[in-house]
């Protein structure tokens, strides 16, 4: 089975500003499997969607987004092999979705044109008309309520149009057990210590909170909304402690809440398609 993924501008609450709804639906059905909005379409929105279709349902076998760079590396923006994924044998670079996928065993296939997923881009069209109905009467106005209101939503959405499977078999996969949806949905960025055991990310500079972590070592920062930011260390997660600032483009305001809410932005909510 397959999933379409997209995501949409759209002025949903009749403000003059548009917001953007990501989304997955079932390719051979038209069940809804997840709807988030954000302020643009970005990494975030389609992770949330990730976490809500594989609690709800499980793990697909195939996703059909567009070429957008959340989703596959453009010549824009080059995404080089870590030495951790060349030992690993990946012989093509990813994007952090990219990497979450083949993780999880789904294969993602780009569409190149619109009309290519004709199934998400009809319904599109339907929220855009449903949705704003539905937000204007219960008097929803910001994403945080909107996304309060999606899941129960997408249900009276399924039972009313989507399809009945032919097969009682469930099409989707059960998350393996080696997998927490929270160390699974996250950014990470592969880093070595220095001789003092310092990372830098940014121009900010932390240090993991174990004396165990020797200076050299290859350590990967895990960035989530749900855990903040997090330091793994041969398979084992450690807290991590900011250490005086450099000059930085973040613009930190000296505290390791802020530095993260600050790096979130940066790789999680970044318009996917800014030029």
């Amino acid at each position: 089975m397959m999933l379409q993924a997209d995501g949409t501008p759209h002025d949903w609450f009749c403000s003059g500003k548009k917001q953007s709804l990501h989304g997955f639906i079932d390719d051979a059905t038209g069940t809804i499997t997840g709807l988030y909005m954000c302020e643009a379409e970005c990494l975030f929105g389609y992770l949330e969607v990730t976490r809500q279709t594989i609690k709800k349902h499980g793990v697909p076998l195939s996703l059909y987004p567009d070429k957008y760079s959340v989703f596959f590396p453009t010549q824009k923006k080059e995404y080089s092999l870590s030495i951790e994924d060349e030992l690993a044998g990946m012989e093509k670079a990813v994007t952090q979705f990219g990497r979450i996928m083949r993780e999880l065993g789904v294969e993602m296939f780009p569409a190149n044109t619109p009309q290519a997923k004709g199934r998400i881009e009809r319904l599109w069209g339907t929220l855009q008309s449903r949705l704003v109905s539905e937000f204007r009467i219960r008097d929803i106005r910001n994403i945080e309520e909107a996304n309060k209101f999606l899941p129960g939503y997408i249900k009276k959405y399924n039972d009313r149009f989507a399809i009945k499977p032919s097969s009682d078999k469930n099409a989707f996969l059960p998350l393996p057990a080696k997998f927490n949806l929270d160390t699974l949905l996250c950014v990470r960025i592969p880093r070595v210590t220095d001789n003092s055991g310092v990372i830098s990310i940014h121009n900010c500079r932390f240090v993991i909170a174990d004396n165990n972590v020797p200076p050299r070592a290859k350590v990967t920062i895990l960035l989530s909304k749900e855990s903040g930011m997090r330091a793994e260390y041969k398979g084992k997660l450690f807290p991590v402690r900011l250490v005086l600032p450099l000059k930085s483009s973040l613009e930190p305001e000296g505290t390791l809440a802020n530095v993260t809410k600050k790096l979130m932005q940066e790789y999680f909510f970044k318009n996917a398609k800014a030029a």
